[in-house]
C-alpha cells in the first residue's frame, strides 16, 4: 500500500501524545486567563501578538522552532482559538462555545473522502476531481473570486484595502463584501487568506478601518516630506493629520502592538510619542495671541471696531478673530473672562450698534484728541467730506440715537444743544435722516416708528408687514433679544429703550396675545364702539369672550394690566358687576360639554392629544383630566360624569390600544374589517393571557377567543434564518440587568437597543413580529412588552433594583409606590403580582 495511504490511516487510528498535551494546555482555565492578560484587551492580528501562547505551545509539543514558525500565522485553527479566547464575549457561555468550534475550512477531511481522493485515478493516469471540502462550494468560490478581482482593482488604484462599508467599485459593493469577509476572517480557508494578504497585508486589522485610513494618510505624508517631527508639534503636516498623530502619541501605550509597529515605521516611536507636542496651540494660548494683537491694534488705531478677513495685523487675522469673539459673547448668558479682557482693551469692541458707526466715531475722537475743533455752526470745516457728512447725519437724528451713543458724542463736544446748531435745509435734513437710518440706525426701527406714530402701539402679529417691511418678524426678534439680555444681566436691554419710547408695552411681561387683544378693544373704545360683555348678540364674538374672561380674572391680573383695562372703562367694580350678572361656564364645564358632544357622536373618548371638537381642544383637555385623575386631584362629580360617558375614558392600558379596539369594533359592526384590523384581533388573541381582564371583556364582545381556539400556522420551510442583530445585545443587557425595560435612548455596546426594542414592541402589537423572536424576547423578560404603559414598567424596575440594593429611594419613587396602593383596584392582576413581590400592596406602605 502507498505510504501516503498509511499516513492517512494512522491519522484516524492513532492519537498522538502531542495532541493530548496541546488540548490539555488549551483547556486549562489558568492558561486562558494568562493569555487574556497577555493580550491587554486587544484582539490579535497575528500569533506573534501573543508571545505567551507561542512559548507555551512550543514547550508543550517539544518543538522550540514552532515559536518562529507560528509567529506569522494570521489564520488557521490555533489562531481562531486564540482569537475567540481573548476577545470579549458577546453573551454568557459564548466564548467557551466559540473557542472549540472548528471552522469547516480548518477541519480535516473525513477518512473516506481522503482515501477516495488518493485512490481516484483517471483514464490517463491523472487524478480526477475529488469531493470538495465541507463549507466550500462552487458558488462560494465564484463569489470570492469576483470580490477578489474587484479588491485587486481597488488596490491598484489606492494602494490598500482600508475601505469603508459603502465603498463601490463600479457596480460592485466592495465595502460590504470585504466587511462580510472580515466578519468571519478567522474561519477562512488558508488559500483565501493568502490571496487577500497578497493584495494588502493589513486587509483585516483588529482596530477600526478609520484608524488605518488615517495612518495611510500619515504614511503618505512621511514618504514625501520625511519623518514627522513630534517634538515640534508635527510642523508641516495638515491640521487633521497632525492632530491625529498627536492623539496617537497621547494614547501610545494603549495602542495595539501592531499599531505601535506601524507608527514606528514612519518614525513615531515610544520615545518620540513621549516628547510629542500638540499640533495646535491650546485655546488659551491662541486667545492670548489674539489679545496681544488686539492691544497692539488698539494702541495704533484707537478702536477694535473691525471685522472680516480684510483686517490683518502683522500677519495675524485680527478681523476674523474678533468676529469669532463677538459670536461667542453673543451666545454667552453672561460676560466671560475673555469678553472682560477685551472690554479692558476697548469697552466698545462689541457695541450694540453697527461697527461702521463705531469706526466713524473712533476717527472723529482721534482727530479731537489731536486738537481738531468741531465747529457745528460752520458745518465742521477741516473734516473730510465723508466724515463731515456722517457727523451731520448724527446731529440730525441725535434724539433717536441710543443713550450710550449720545454719551460718546458728548465726549467729543457734540451735545444735544450743539447738534441743533448744525445748519441744514429741509431737504438736507430729510436726506441726512434717511442716511442715518441706513448707517447707524435700523430699517426695523424706522418702520416701528412709522407704525407707532400712526396707531400708538406695536402689538402687531408675527407675519405683519408695514409699508413692505416685515415689522412683525423684526419685533419678535427684538423681544427675544431683550428677554435674553434681561435673563443674562438682570438689566434693561439698551436698544429696547428706543422702542419703549415709541410704545411702553411693546414687550410686556405678560403673554403677548393679551396685549394684542387689548389693543383691539382699545381701538373700539377710542371709536366709541366698545360694548361691555353681557350683550347676548355679541357672546360669540372672540373679543367679547376675551373681555368676559378678563372681568372674571380681574383680581389675579397684574397691576399694569388692571390699569390698562381701567383706561377703556373696565375697572375692578365694573368687572365684579359684569361677572355677577353673567353665568360664565368654567373651563371644566366647557370641556365636559364638548366631551359629552363627542361621545354622543363617536361613542367613546379615546381621542389623541391633538383632537379638536367644534374648535375646542378636547384631546389636550382630556389629557389634563387623566393627569389629574392619576394624581387624585379630579373632582368626584367630573370623574363620575366622564365615566358615564365612556367607562374606559382613562384605561390602565395604553390609549393606542383603546383606539385600535374602537376601530376594530366599528369595522366589525359595519362588516368592513380590513386586513390590518383582522391581524390586530388575532394578535390580541395570542396575547390573551397578558391582557387586563377588562380588555378581555371588551374583546369577547368582538367575538375574540382565547389562543387555544386560534389555529397556529405551521412552518412552511425547514430553513432557519439567523437571529436579528438586536437579539444578542438584548440578551447581554438582560443578563446584566435582569430585564428589558430600557429607555428609547439606551445603547448596549454601541447598539441602539432602546430604539430596536421600540420597533419590536410595535411589531408585536400589530402582529408582525415572528414567533421565534417573540419567544426569544419573552424568555429574556416575560414583561418586555407589557399591556400597561411602559413607563410603569420602568418605574417598577427602578424601585425593585434600589430596594434590592438596600439603598434609599428617591422621593419620586416613594410617591410612585404610594400611588400604586391608592390605584390598586385599577391595576392589572399581573401588575398587582409584580408589586406584591417587592412588598408594595395596600397597607404595606405608610
Amino acid at each position: 500500500m502507498d505510504p501516503e495511504m498509511w499516513r492517512v490511516l494512522a491519522r484516524e487510528l492513532v492519537t498522538y501524545p502531542e495532541t493530548v498535551a496541546l488540548a490539555t494546555l488549551l483547556a486549562d482555565d489558568g492558561f486562558q486567563q494568562c493569555l487574556i492578560t497577555d493580550a491587554r484587551g486587544h484582539a490579535p492580528y497575528r500569533l506573534a501578538d501573543l508571545p505567551v501562547l507561542l512559548s507555551a505551545v512550543a514547550r508543550c509539543v517539544g518543538r522550540p522552532w514552532y515559536r518562529e514558525q507560528l509567529a506569522s500565522e494570521t489564520s488557521g485553527p490555533l489562531f481562531a482559538w486564540a482569537y475567540q479566547c481573548v476577545r470579549p464575549p458577546r453573551r454568557t457561555g459564548h466564548r467557551e462555545q466559540a473557542m472549540w468550534a472548528v471552522a469547516p475550512a480548518h477541519r480535516l477531511r473525513p477518512l473516506v473522502d481522503e482515501l477516495a481522493a488518493r485512490m481516484s485515478v483517471g483514464a490517463g493516469g491523472q487524478k480526477t476531481e475529488s469531493k470538495r471540502r465541507r463549507g466550500l462550494n462552487r458558488q462560494s468560490d465564484e463569489s470570492f473570486t469576483a470580490g477578489l478581482a474587484h479588491a485587486g482593482r481597488y488596490v491598484r488604484e489606492h494602494g490598500n484595502l482600508a475601505v469603508q462599508k459603502d465603498t463601490m467599485v463600479g457596480s460592485f459593493r466592495l465595502g460590504e463584501w470585504l466587511h462580510n469577509v472580515q466578519t468571519r476572517a478567522w474561519a477562512l480557508p488558508p488559500d483565501r487568506v493568502q490571496a487577500l494578504t497578497a493584495l494588502d497585508a493589513w486587509w483585516n486589522v483588529p482596530w477600526s478601518v478609520q484608524w488605518q485610513r488615517s495612518y495611510y494618510r500619515a504614511r503618505d505624508h512621511a514618504a514625501v516630506d520625511g519623518t514627522p517631527d513630534a517634538a515640534s508639534g508635527f510642523a508641516g503636516t495638515a491640521v487633521l493629520n497632525g492632530e491625529w498623530l498627536y492623539l496617537q502619541c497621547t494614547q501610545y501605550d494603549a495602542l495595539h502592538p501592531e499599531q505601535q509597529r506601524l507608527l514606528a515605521d514612519i518614525g513615531v516611536t515610544a520615545e518620540a510619542a513621549r516628547a510629542a507636542r500638540p499640533r495646535r496651540a491650546s485655546m488659551r494660548a491662541r486667545f492670548e495671541t489674539g489679545l496681544e494683537h488686539a492691544r497692539a491694534y488698539f494702541a495704533e488705531h484707537g478702536h477694535l471696531a473691525v471685522s472680516g478677513k480684510g483686517t490683518v495685523h502683522e500677519g495675524y487675522p485680527l478681523g476674523t478673530w474678533l468676529v469669532a469673539q463677538r459670536s461667542k459673547a453673543h451666545r454667552a448668558a453672561r460676560p466671560t473672562d475673555r469678553s472682560r479682557a477685551l472690554d479692558a482693551v476697548d469697552p466698545w469692541w462689541n457695541p450694540p450698534w453697527p461697527l461702521k458707526w463705531q469706526r466713524s466715531f473712533a476717527q472723529l475722537r482721534r482727530l479731537v484728541q489731536d486738537g481738531h475743533a468741531l465747529d457745528t455752526q460752520c458745518g465742521f470745516p477741516g473734516l473730510k467730506a465723508e466724515l463731515a457728512l456722517w457727523l451731520s447725519h448724527q446731529c440730525a437724528v441725535y434724539g433717536s440715537l441710543q443713550r450710550d451713543q449720545q454719551c460718546l458724542l458728548a465726549g467729543i463736544g457734540i451735545t444735544a444743544e450743539e447738534a441743533g446748531k448744525v445748519p441744514m435745509t429741509a431737504e438736507e435734513a430729510e436726506a441726512a435722516s434717511q442716511a442715518a437710518a441706513r448707517l447707524g440706525g435700523s430699517d426695523g426701527l424706522a418702520s416701528a416708528r412709522s407704525f407707532a406714530a400712526a396707531y400708538q402701539h406695536l402689538a402687531v402679529p408675527y407675519d405683519f408687514v408695514h409699508d413692505g417691511y416685515p415689522l412683525g418678524h423684526w419685533l419678535v426678534a427684538q423681544r427675544s433679544k431683550e428677554r435674553r439680555h434681561l435673563k443674562a444681566t438682570g438689566t434693561a436691554w439698551p436698544p429696547g429703550r428706543r422702542l419703549t419710547e415709541l410704545a411702553p408695552w411693546w414687550n410686556p411681561p405678560w403673554h403677548f396675545p393679551w396685549q394684542r387683544q387689548y389693543q383691539q378693544a382699545r381701538m373700539l373704545w377710542q371709536e366709541g364702539r366698545l360694548l361691555l360683555p353681557g350683550n347676548q348678540e355679541e357672546d360669540e364674538d372672540p373679543l367679547m369672550v376675551w373681555l368676559r374672561r378678563q372681568c372674571a380674572r380681574h383680581d389675579v391680573l397684574q397691576l399694569e394690566q388692571q390699569n390698562l383695562l381701567a383706561d377703556i372703562g373696565i375697572t375692578a367694580a365694573t368687572a365684579r358687576t359684569i361677572t355677577a350678572s353673567l353665568t360664565i361656564p368654567t373651563p371644566g364645564e366647557i370641556g365636559l360639554a364638548q366631551a359629552r358632544s363627542y361621545a354622543a357622536e363617536h361613542g367613546n373618548l379615546a381621542v389623541t392629544d391633538r383632537t379638536r371638537h367644534n374648535g375646542h381642544p378636547l384631546g389636550s383637555w382630556l389629557l389634563r383630566q387623566r393627569q389629574r385623575a392619576a394624581d387624585g386631584r379630579i373632582e368626584p362629580a367630573r370623574l363620575a360624569a366622564l365615566n358615564a360617558l365612556d367607562p374606559h375614558w382613562n384605561p390602565p392600558w395604553p390609549l393606542a390600544w383603546q383606539r385600535a379596539y374602537h376601530r376594530a369594533r366599528t369595522a366589525t359592526d359595519s362588516g368592513t374589517l380590513t386586513r390590518i384590523e383582522r391581524r390586530w384581533i388575532r394578535t390580541q388573541a395570542h396575547l390573551w393571557d397578558s391582557l387586563h381582564p377588562a380588555q378581555q371583556q371588551l374583546l369577547t364582545a368582538l367575538g375574540t377567543t382565547e389562543p387555544a381556539a386560534i389555529p397556529v400556522q405551521s412552518r412552511t420551510t425547514a430553513r432557519r434564518y439567523p437571529t436579528g442583530e438586536g437579539l444578542p445585545h438584548a440578551r447581554a443587557y438582560a443578563t446584566l440587568h435582569g430585564h428589558l425595560a430600557v429607555s428609547i435612548h439606551t445603547h448596549q455596546d454601541g447598539f441602539p437597543l432602546g430604539r430596536w426594542l421600540v420597533q419590536q414592541r410595535r411589531k408585536a402589537r400589530s402582529g408582525r413580529l415572528s414567533a421565534h423572536r417573540l419567544q426569544e424576547l419573552t424568555i429574556l423578560d416575560p414583561w418586555w412588552n407589557p399591556p400597561w404603559p411602559f413607563t410603569w414598567q420602568r418605574h417598577y424596575h427602578q424601585h425593585r433594583t434600589l430596594a434590592a440594593a438596600g439603598g434609599p429611594l428617591p422621593p419620586e419613587l416613594q410617591r410612585w409606590g404610594r400611588k400604586q396602593t391608592t390605584l390598586w383596584a385599577e391595576l392589572h392582576p399581573h401588575q398587582q403580582a409584580l408589586l406584591s413581590s417587592i412588598g408594595i400592596c395596600p397597607g404595606a406602605l405608610r
